[in-house]
């Protein structure tokens, strides 16, 4: 059964692969900092709080040069910073996740589900706030 190895207020470094187009590798890792556990799916809550490092490997598994950290995925890469996400509590032993491209993109929500939860969330919220009150205002027209 898999185990948390850090708390909350702890963090570690995570890793991401994805796989280009051309068939290169995209790496790159972040400073994961635990906000919550969720012990009943074995997962972390972390705020991907710090872009630490990246790099680029050719389809041979050659690593290309720093010039390459540049470009439209990269800018996708350092714009996940800040992101909370749920991750899987061996997601802790600094092997690298490989993800679709898509998670990257913005195609598949991996990235964004937490904030897109949270959203989706207030909203029902509010509709819920404005039914209450419309139906208290129905109530007190009953009672006049």
């Amino acid at each position: 059964m898999p185990t948390a190895h850090y708390q909350p207020g702890e963090s570690f470094a995570v890793q991401f692969a994805w796989r280009l187009p051309e068939g290169e590798y995209l790496r790159a890792i972040f400073q994961a900092d635990v906000l919550d556990l969720v012990p009943g799916a074995d997962k972390y809550v972390v705020r991907l709080s710090q872009f630490l490092a990246g790099r680029e490997d050719d389809a041979d598994g050659q690593v290309k040069p720093l010039e390459t950290l540049e470009g439209e995925y990269w800018e996708l890469v350092r714009g996940l910073a800040g992101r909370r996400i749920t991750i899987a509590y061996e997601a802790d032993d600094s092997r690298p996740i490989y993800l679709r491209l898509a998670t990257l993109t913005g195609e598949h929500n991996f990235f964004s589900r937490y904030e897109d939860a949270a959203v989706i969330a207030r909203g029902i919220e509010a509709r819920m706030r404005k039914s209450n009150q419309g139906n208290a205002e129905n109530d007190s027209a009953v009672i006049e």
